[in-house]
């Protein structure tokens, strides 16, 4: 695969982002030796596929997932062709499979294997193509705006939105969204058992999952969690008072990658928050990233087919137990009174 130069985030400037690049030479010896690595993003050489150098990288991804949707706005800016892999980190829960854990302790999307090289983390693959990759370039070189862009970055991949958006919803949806963590933290248990190998990778996410939930219960918490959303808007408002992108006078990484981020904002209840009425700034803003061609390509919604071919059979055989259960106990109950007044 032909690359071309670019700039990429620096260690120093990565870890600003709570984003650590292995030491040299960190291999794995196959999948099945993959190291876990708790936060930030990971680069590893995978040996033995230096055949597949130059066909189209692999995006392990899935389509409502925030980091995915980043990777692929980047992707399509940079006009890079890529071959896609959805992993269902829906009921399904596929990113905790073992094939997947070893390809990405993390246990998270996205993932991109180009050649012999993983790359995990959004803010990590994001560098990592706009550095191997020709097309515009999405990263000053100048240093002033160079260290706005990664501000930017920084700020939005610091902000718990995950945690945000649990506490957001309501009715049915809040309940899957419990019903889900109680899954995962079950097919945990299963995977420790048989897979004794990936125990520490699993118990890391078992860890990330109770510090999750706890989160998510902190009701006051969450609610200093929306005070501080509009705060961040109104930050943002006065930023591009003066400029017309985010970071400056052209479109960079941390336009891309906020991208998605107003996109996640809008769906979970701050749609009025970013109408022109209340910040026309970030209105304009917003109206101008929606423009842009990588926003159809890549800013995706699951269609009804995908809804019912993800998330279906879950639900089919959550409320199949339910409604079974039900009539148990409706038939227990009609016996019992028919044999006590017989």
């Amino acid at each position: 695969m032909a690359v071309g130069p670019g700039f990429c985030p620096t260690s120093t400037e990565l870890a600003k982002l709570g984003v650590r690049r292995p030491p040299i030479g960190a291999t794995v010896s196959g999948l099945s030796s993959a190291k876990a690595k708790v936060e930030g993003g990971e680069l590893l050489e995978l040996p033995g596929i230096a055949a597949q150098s130059k066909s189209a990288p692999t995006l392990y991804h899935f389509p409502i997932s925030l980091g995915s949707q980043q990777v692929r706005l980047v992707l399509a800016e940079k006009q890079v062709a890529w071959d896609g892999q959805i992993v269902n980190t829906g009921p399904a829960l596929e990113n905790l499979e073992p094939w997947y854990a070893k390809l990405n302790p993390q246990l998270v999307v996205p993932t991109l294997v180009v050649g012999t090289t993983i790359v995990t983390g959004a803010v990590q693959i994001v560098g990592f193509v706009n550095e191997h990759f020709p097309g515009p370039e999405l990263l000053p070189s100048e240093p002033e705006q160079r260290d706005e862009v990664l501000r930017w970055i920084e700020i939005q991949d610091q902000f718990p939105l995950r945690e945000l958006g649990y506490a957001r919803t309501k009715g049915m949806v809040r309940w899957f969204q419990r019903w889900s963590l109680r899954q995962q933290r079950s097919r945990l248990r299963r995977l420790i058992r048989k897979n004794p190998e990936l125990r520490d990778i699993y118990e890391a996410k078992r860890a990330e999952l109770d510090g999750l939930e706890r989160g998510i219960h902190h009701r006051i918490g969450m609610s200093e969690l929306v005070d501080e959303v509009e705060v961040l808007l109104d930050e943002i408002e006065v930023t591009l008072e003066q400029r017309e992108w985010l970071a400056g006078p052209n479109y960079t990484l941390a336009d891309a990658m906020w991208t998605a981020v107003l996109s996640k904002l809008e769906q979970i209840g701050f749609a009025r928050s970013l109408r022109s009425h209340r910040r026309p700034e970030v209105a304009r803003w917003y109206a101008q990233l929606r423009e842009r061609p990588s926003w159809d390509s890549m800013i995706r919604r699951l269609s009804a087919w995908q809804v019912l071919r993800f998330y279906g059979p879950s639900v089919a055989k959550t409320f199949l137990l339910f409604w079974v259960l039900k009539w148990m106990i409706v038939i227990g109950l009609g016996w019992l009174v028919a044999h006590l007044r017989g």
